[in-house]
């Protein structure tokens, strides 16, 4: 749009067209209908529109403008007195400072309605008014009698009534929709968009978007990690409607990581619409079950540090150990040998802060044989096994119990949420907000209980022999097949015993296993700190 080099015209006049957000459909507020009457009002009395141009304000002499019928801005006292008002509409903003300064003889509106929403507004009006700008509307003629100041004040009141009236009636369809659950904007990346109360899944984009809630759950990826994924998996924006149709349509790109992230916390994949911190039961189709988004929102809020890498790596420990001062140690190349290296902080008293990967590997096979069973230990195993299953299965039955009271428990605290969240909210004994983290902190326990349950089923107790021997036997055949593993292969196998190690001058200060695991090398053997030592009698053993 070209700017027209403004000049004082004060025989000129402007057009002010605004269409409210929140009444979509009345003929009257469309922007054609105002400047069709606007201009066929300025020729029947002379009144010149200024050709006028100037970006992201006015066209040819017309300001056209879309805001919401009803809505007040703060008023700001100063301490001398004064008050200033904030004009939240920008084009408004710039039309009043112009006609203030002079620059054009006045302004042509349809009706008061479509100049001013509230009494503020009105004020505005009126000090223009009172400045000499000569503001002409077409529905209405004011003089400046007493009467004409009346029939204005008058028409302010009705203007300002009607725009509240509209966004009332909007507010209450709005809510009567989403209690309906239905969504009234664009469904996110996933869903297809067929109307406010029709978001079906898109066949497209839907699996690739529950593979991110999945991924993350686990807790080794990144949200960059994420973004690097979904890209190769080819997941795109949805794109955005163009207002001038071109002949590319709509254009999608690639997520971008922050994408991602409002992706994972939108509630609208678990089957919930949110507003103002309170959740509904949408009418979609759920793309994840509800335990899932809450595990989500719970691996996020524990800010997990990845030990997942969406490239293929060449080298297997990466990210995977660290110094006893917190510092990672960094893998690099040289003479063609992997070392690992740790920037240490100065106080650290870690002499060795530079390890080969032979020596790392050495101390996974210490670990490793930590875990097989010596010929002791699979000779007392198989001696204790029937007193020891059968403790367990009492045990596994009042564990069962125990964890079906809990269930009972937290169903019964979640369905009471859900019965009297409106009388709650009335009594003010919760805000939404606290709401809302309490059922879904009641999700996320009764998900935990789901999953310890799974643990309790009862398998023969040959079975479950042969279950624990058999695994010592593939630790043996591990620890042997390291030496010729690959990169990747040996970082599979530690991955799926291990998530980091701690060394403090070549040996292991601490680790990190998974729960089975840990319990394996916390058996009452050698300390860990004699690793590769002589092996001390079993007495006891936890399977």
């Amino acid at each position: 749009m070209r700017t027209t080099e403004l000049v004082k015209t004060a025989h000129e006049y402007l057009i002010y067209a605004r269409k409210s957000t929140d009444d979509q459909e009345h003929q009257k507020n469309s922007i054609e209908y105002q400047v069709m009457h606007c201009r066929k009002f300025a020729a029947d009395l002379g009144l010149r529109i200024a050709d006028y141009a100037e970006d992201d304000f006015c066209d040819n002499g017309i300001v056209q403008e879309s805001h919401t019928a009803f809505k007040t801005s703060g008023l700001e006292i100063s301490p001398d007195g004064s008050i200033q008002y904030n004009i939240d509409r920008p084009r408004f903003q710039r039309l009043v400072a112009l006609l203030a300064s002079g620059k054009f003889k006045g302004v042509i509106c349809l009706c008061w309605d479509r100049l001013s929403r509230n009494p503020h507004d009105d004020a505005v009006a009126k000090y223009l008014h009172d400045r000499g700008v000569d503001i002409r509307f077409v529905l209405a003629t004011y003089d400046n009698s007493s009467s004409g100041a009346l029939h204005m004040a008058i028409d302010g009141v009705f203007a300002s009534f009607y725009s509240r009236n509209v966004s009332e009636k909007v507010t209450l369809a709005i809510a009567k929709l989403r209690l309906e659950g239905k969504r009234l904007g664009k469904a996110p990346i996933g869903y297809l968009n067929r109307g406010s109360g029709n978001k079906p899944l898109d066949p497209a984009r839907a699996p690739v978007v529950k593979k991110l809630f999945e991924l993350y759950a686990t807790g080794e990826w990144s949200i960059a990690q994420l973004a690097q994924w979904a890209k190769k998996q080819g997941l795109t924006s949805q794109g955005k409607l163009r207002k001038k149709k071109s002949p590319e349509g709509e254009k999608a790109h690639p997520v971008l990581p922050r994408t991602i992230e409002l992706l994972l916390h939108n509630p609208f994949y678990a089957g919930f619409l949110r507003h103002d911190g309170v959740e509904y039961p949408g009418a979609h189709e759920p793309l994840i079950s509800r335990e899932l988004f809450d595990h989500v929102q719970l691996v996020h809020r524990k800010r997990t540090t990845s030990v997942h890498y969406a490239e293929e790596l060449p080298f297997c420990y990466r990210g995977l150990i660290r110094c006893s001062c917190g510092r990672s140690y960094s893998p690099y190349l040289q003479k063609t040998y992997v070392y690992y290296g740790a920037r240490c902080r100065g106080a650290c008293g870690n002499p060795t802060r530079n390890l080969s990967e032979q020596k790392i590997d050495a101390v996974f096979q210490k670990l490793l044989g930590r875990l097989h069973f010596s010929e002791e230990e699979t000779a007392c195993i198989k001696e204790n096994a029937p007193q020891f299953f059968a403790e367990a299965n009492t045990k596994r039955n009042e564990t069962g119990l125990i964890y079906e009271k809990q269930r009972n428990r937290l169903m019964r605290d979640l369905q009471y949420l859900e019965d009297n969240k409106i009388d709650l909210l009335r009594e003010r004994a919760f805000t939404p907000n606290e709401i809302s983290k309490e059922m879904a902190q009641l999700r996320v326990e009764l998900g935990s209980l789901k999953t310890k349950a799974t643990t309790l089923i009862e398998v023969d107790e040959q079975t479950k022999l042969e279950t624990v021997l058999n695994f010592s036997e593939l630790i043996i055949s591990a620890k042997s097949a390291l030496e010729n593993a690959d990169s990747q292969k040996k970082r599979h196998l530690f991955t799926t015993l291990f998530s980091e190690l701690v060394l403090d001058n070549g040996i292991v200060a601490s680790y990190s296993a998974k729960p089975g695991i840990e319990k394996l090398l916390k058996r009452p053997l050698a300390k860990l700190s004699a690793l590769g030592g002589s092996r001390t009698p079993v007495t006891r053993f936890e399977v």
